[in-house]
């Protein structure tokens, strides 16, 4: 979670709210009288549940957050509290908004205004409905007060969404107990595994398997013993399921040519094609790593810039004669490539081990969560199932691809990671699903076409360098 904004939010509250909670008799729910269930709905979870796009949080995507839609849908909008940021939201990067389309490119915008001030709701005098920390961890659920207790020690969304001293100095699951809730919608871990990911499939930054299952027994136990809330959870989609992760996939091909069999990333064009040399003859980039499965999105800017072309010493080393190397070379420049000869770093690619590693990960974390949700007597939203046939095969009208591949149909954000309007309207879609067929009501679901268009309008696939440092930081 680097280089997010240090601050604290300093509000001038005497709530006296101090942080101990009583703890009511185990839950027992009216099940004469189902619609009591939605009396008193809080949201608790990371990014996903705070409606977090374009690697920014903002009032003009956030009534698109998953837990708002469906407070909209049972009539519960008006009460429904979420932190609101004012434009252009607070992005992950210091001093920076969230991840804007404009003129085919994808910006950053500065913002003009101190972050403090753009928290526009900060006096509300108790927690909010929608608890949802960007950045959060299981972990930090449990223990973090603000960002300096988070397992970050920079997560300033902590400061924003929490709003600590004010409430006794309490964590995001005390918060939830404290608004006394009758359903919570609960969704977390994805963030245990999805460092990995980010940063070029660094096991190390995986959640031990015991730790997931302790911490989220304890989490569950709490919720279970000190509210008499009905909870319906998500389980943990595949991180490299993203475009993010998965966007470059496409100029993936074998080359027969110099004996390579499996498909690599080969030399493109700006409109993402692979360019065929002649008979078929791609150039595989160079990559720091072997048995690459993915680059990504920051590879695409480092592209931009020459790296990972090979230049004439590189494919002669690839086998090439010199004179055939040299005028690929120069007719790679004619093109407006910049042949540097430096390959990609590791921490730019996911090697198929490390995509393996991390999808066992989440396999781990997934059979956890089905063995405490039947423990618990919860109704768990299969998330993982959603978004991989989203992945795979496209979902509900929407595509799994990149923004700048696919505007008019994406379920992505510009970020290449966090849903955008229509991919939050299918997760609502889910939740609410889950919630008929648990407490027997007819919640409409939402009409996800409505949703879409919006990044209509042309696009390029340049990015600018602010918008790749922003898109890296959004952990």
């Amino acid at each position: 979670m680097r280089k997010l904004i240090l601050f604290w939010i300093v509000l001038g509250l005497s709530l006296g709210i101090g942080c101990s909670i009583d703890t009511p008799e185990q839950p027992k729910l009216n099940m004469e009288q189902n619609q009591l269930v939605l009396s008193k709905m809080v949201a608790i979870g990371n990014s996903l549940t705070a409606g977090f796009q374009s690697s920014g949080l903002c009032e003009c995507m956030q009534p698109q957050s998953y837990p708002y839609l469906i407070a909209r849908q049972i009539g519960k909008a008006a009460e429904f509290e979420q932190p609101l940021i004012d434009q252009p939201g607070i992005g992950s990067t210091a001093g920076k908004g969230h991840l804007e389309l404009v003129n085919g490119k994808i910006i950053a915008p500065d913002l003009t205004v101190p972050p403090t001030a753009m928290l526009l709701n900060a006096l509300l005098a108790r927690p909010y409905d929608n608890l949802g920390v960007p950045g959060a961890m299981l972990r930090d659920m449990l223990n973090a007060t603000d960002a300096t207790t988070s397992m970050a020690k920079t997560n300033a969304y902590f400061n924003i969404v929490l709003r600590n001293p004010n409430f006794g100095n309490t964590t995001q699951l005390q918060q939830a107990i404290i608004l006394n809730p009758t359903l919570v919608l609960l969704w977390i871990g994805d963030n245990d595994v999805l460092g990995a990911a980010l940063n070029g499939g660094n096991a190390a930054l995986i959640t031990p398997q015991a730790d997931f299952q302790a911490q989220f027994t304890t989490l569950l136990t709490e919720l279970r013993q000190k509210t008499k809330a009905a909870i319906i959870m998500g389980n943990i989609p595949y991180v490299t399921d993203i475009p993010y992760i998965n966007m470059m996939d496409i100029i993936f091909r074998p080359v027969p040519a110099l004996g390579i069999t499996k498909p690599v990333p080969v030399v493109f064009d700006a409109q993402f094609k692979p360019v065929d040399f002649g008979g078929g003859m791609y150039l595989p980039l160079l990559t720091a790593e072997t048995e690459v499965a993915h680059l990504t999105l920051p590879a695409l800017s480092a592209y931009q810039t020459g790296m990972g072309i090979p230049n004439t010493a590189a494919l002669v080393q690839m086998g090439l004669p010199a004179v055939q190397a040299q005028a690929l070379e120069q007719g790679m420049k004619a093109a407006g490539l910049n042949p540097t000869g430096q390959p990609f770093p590791g921490t730019m690619s996911l090697t198929a081990t490390e995509n393996n590693t991390i999808k066992l990960a989440v396999d781990g974390f997934n059979t956890t969560l089905r063995t405490l949700t039947a423990q618990f007597q919860i109704p768990l939203v299969d998330a993982n199932a959603m978004f991989s046939t989203l992945y795979t095969a496209g979902l509900d009208g929407y595509s799994g691809r990149f923004a700048l591949l696919d505007p008019a149909n994406t379920a992505f954000s510009l970020d290449g990671v966090h849903p955008n309007d229509g991919g939050y309207a299918m997760v609502a879609n889910a939740f609410i699903e889950k919630i008929n067929a648990t407490f027997q009501l007819t919640i409409p679901k939402l009409n996800t076409a409505e949703f879409k268009g919006q990044y209509s309008g042309s696009v390029s696939t340049k990015l600018t360098m602010d918008a790749v440092e922003q898109v890296k930081a959004i952990f």
